[in-house]
């Protein structure tokens, strides 16, 4: 199964300590890893078909401090609808409206190609890369240029209606806008935790690294960290199944009703 990692937060953060413990699972998803960032309004993707533990290019993200951003989105694969493949490799970028969204996916959605498309057309094979462009398509038709909270019912309404045909985790951001959504019947897993002063001195479960963090972070930095699995011994909140969440400068916008 693929893994999920998300940062929202109010000023730029580096993502190396997060993304150097999430990279160690890349030993369990062979198939790629990819990360995108936001530089400024344009989107960054880094991504390779190869396992992250594997990959010099995610050792360099790994331990450089220049990649910053507000928000984040990381990936690590293993494939289920498609083969190994640069193409199939997320995050998948797209631009719509003056605006670059980034998209990545963990679970299965069968028989995806019914879904159907517009403009925005796949590149590669994958079910995840389909559901982004049939997902853009309704945003277009819809009109969306600036999200508001009947925007993210409606969203959270079509993201609903793809996970009847599977199983639905998803991250994806517009570069303002951070969207978290956890699969209706709890799927794999979906948690968040939030960072804010006083920050504590946290330890990565995957690497034997302890961080204190008032050293790292810069004064009034505020926002979340998302992933699949507990990425450090802090206590993470675990999404409601079918619970759509919108983060926005390091705040929690939106939160989608979802069940228990």
């Amino acid at each position: 199964m693929c893994e999920l990692l998300g940062l929202s937060f109010n000023l730029k953060v580096n993502i190396r300590f997060s993304f150097a413990s999430f990279r160690q699972r890349g030993e369990k998803q062979p198939d790629g890893w990819g990360i995108a960032y936001y530089p400024d309004e344009s989107a960054q993707v880094i991504k390779e078909d190869l396992r992250a533990t594997q990959s010099e290019l995610s050792r360099f993200v790994r331990n450089y401090t220049g990649i910053e951003s507000k928000i984040f989105i990381a990936h690590l694969r293993k494939g289920s609808t498609a083969g190994k493949g640069f193409k199939n490799t997320h995050p998948f970028k797209r631009e719509l409206d003056g605006k670059e969204y980034v998209f990545a996916h963990n679970g299965t959605i069968n028989n995806f190609r019914s879904f159907p498309l517009g403009r925005f057309k796949p590149v590669g094979g994958t079910d995840s890369e389909h559901i982004f462009c049939y997902i853009l398509g309704e945003m277009e038709k819809r009109g969306i240029r600036e999200w508001g909270e009947e925007d993210f019912k409606w969203f959270e309404k079509i993201l609903a209606e793809i996970n009847n045909h599977g199983s639905l985790n998803i991250l994806m951001s517009d570069g303002e806008n951070l969207f978290c959504y956890h699969d209706k019947n709890g799927y794999n897993g979906l948690y968040y935790v939030k960072r804010e002063p006083p920050y504590p001195e946290i330890e990565y479960k995957d690497e034997e690294t302890e961080l204190y963090l008032p050293e790292e972070k810069r004064e009034g930095q505020t926002g979340y960290v998302i992933a699949t699995n507990l990425l450090t011994g802090e206590k993470w909140v675990k999404f409601k199944k079918g619970e759509l969440v919108v983060f926005r400068d390091g705040e929690m916008i939106y939160s989608g009703k979802g069940s228990r």
